[in-house]
């Protein structure tokens, strides 16, 4: 098949990181994976540097005209058999465009708080149950949602043996101290406000918190401003964007996400792969990753006292820490590989090129 995914995005985050993926993925069984998009953003420029192909396609709000004739005409010309969107505005343009060139179209929502403009997909492909069902109570019928979970792959396997101890030298952690860490991008919803008010609780224990993620954003500074307030400023580390997220996973002894909401991150899934353990909030996706007492915690959002009692819990308990993380891997190994990931798209994308188009 020739597929040509259609995301509007300049910054890197997880549906790119997902679309990125994926194309790989699709190229890797013999796909033909073009994209169409601002190949100025992360997301454009990671694929030029892999060697795929596409357009500059910018789509300027929602009635860029221009832009959506560019885009049929496109998958005309290279003989497209599908155009996949990603994200409300990517879909949108891969309906009318896939409509204006005669061709089916299939639309991945990754968020379960983002439900317009899914209605033209062939298919819709939610990436986790919390996002089917926020999708079915949108009014979307579920005869055409396809619940399929992110997947990765297995980033422990190609770590080196001494990843853990070269990346803790690295960043002055001794050998025995609890090292906590949060990757994910320093927003509203991810909650680092209460891990912030959580840990200052916690003061006279042992721990470290990194933060991966850039902090030179709006809210970065009120994060740093918030851990001096609280006078923790000396135990979290502001690392800004990494690209290293596994070895610092290997690093680490606990996961945090404190999310207000999440449809289902991918870093949950790397920390799984590491066989870390998780202390999350209860909301979205999460609880499809985490399962509460076995491989993590789950904890209400915005509560910092209930993510502070999780974590006393586990900051002292090596063993139970070590038990949860590897419960984490075989639910990784069950559930979230690439492989598996691969195969269920593949499925909607056939399903969806079996329908008729109009």
């Amino acid at each position: 098949m020739r597929i040509i995914t259609v995301l509007r995005s300049l910054k890197s985050g997880g549906a790119e990181r997902h679309a990125l993926q994926l194309m790989r993925g699709m190229r890797e069984r013999g796909h033909e994976a073009l994209y169409a998009g601002p190949m100025a953003g992360w997301l454009g420029q990671q694929l030029q540097a892999d060697g795929f192909d596409g357009i500059d396609l910018q789509m300027h709000g929602l009635i860029d005209l221009p832009s959506i004739w560019r885009l049929a005409r496109y998958a005309r010309d290279v003989k497209a058999n599908l155009i996949h969107g990603h994200l409300t505005r990517g879909a949108y343009y891969a309906h009318y465009a896939a409509r204006l060139a005669g061709l089916p179209n299939v639309a991945t929502a990754h968020s379960d708080n983002a439900g317009k403009h899914f209605g033209g997909a062939k298919r819709i492909i939610a990436v986790s149950q919390a996002v089917a069902d926020f999708l079915q109570r949108c009014g979307y019928d579920p005869q055409r949602i396809r619940m399929v979970h992110h997947g990765i792959a297995d980033i422990a396997g190609r770590l080196p043996a001494d990843v853990r101890e070269v990346t803790r030298r690295s960043l002055g952690l001794s050998a025995s101290e609890p090292c906590l860490l949060m990757a994910a991008r320093i927003v509203p919803a991810k909650g680092h406000d209460t891990a912030l008010r959580a840990l200052a609780t916690l003061k006279q224990r042992d721990w470290t918190l990194l933060l991966a993620g850039d902090h030179h954003g709006d809210l970065g500074p009120q994060m740093q401003a918030l851990a001096r307030e609280l006078g923790i400023a000396d135990r979290v580390r502001f690392l800004g964007l990494r690209e290293d997220v596994p070895a610092l996973l290997a690093a680490s002894d606990l996961l945090l996400a404190p999310s207000r909401r999440e449809a289902l991150s991918l870093t949950l899934l790397e920390a799984s792969a590491c066989s870390l353990p998780i202390i999350a909030s209860r909301v979205g996706g999460i609880g499809e990753v985490v399962q509460d007492g076995v491989s993590g915690l789950l904890v209400p959002p915005d509560e910092p006292a209930a993510l502070a009692a999780a974590l006393s819990s586990l900051l002292d308990d090596q063993s139970r820490r070590q038990a949860m993380g590897a419960r984490a891997r075989q639910r990784f190994e069950t559930c979230f590989t690439e492989n598996l990931m691969f195969d269920q798209t593949e499925a909607v994308y056939r399903e969806a090129c079996e329908l008729p188009v109009r």
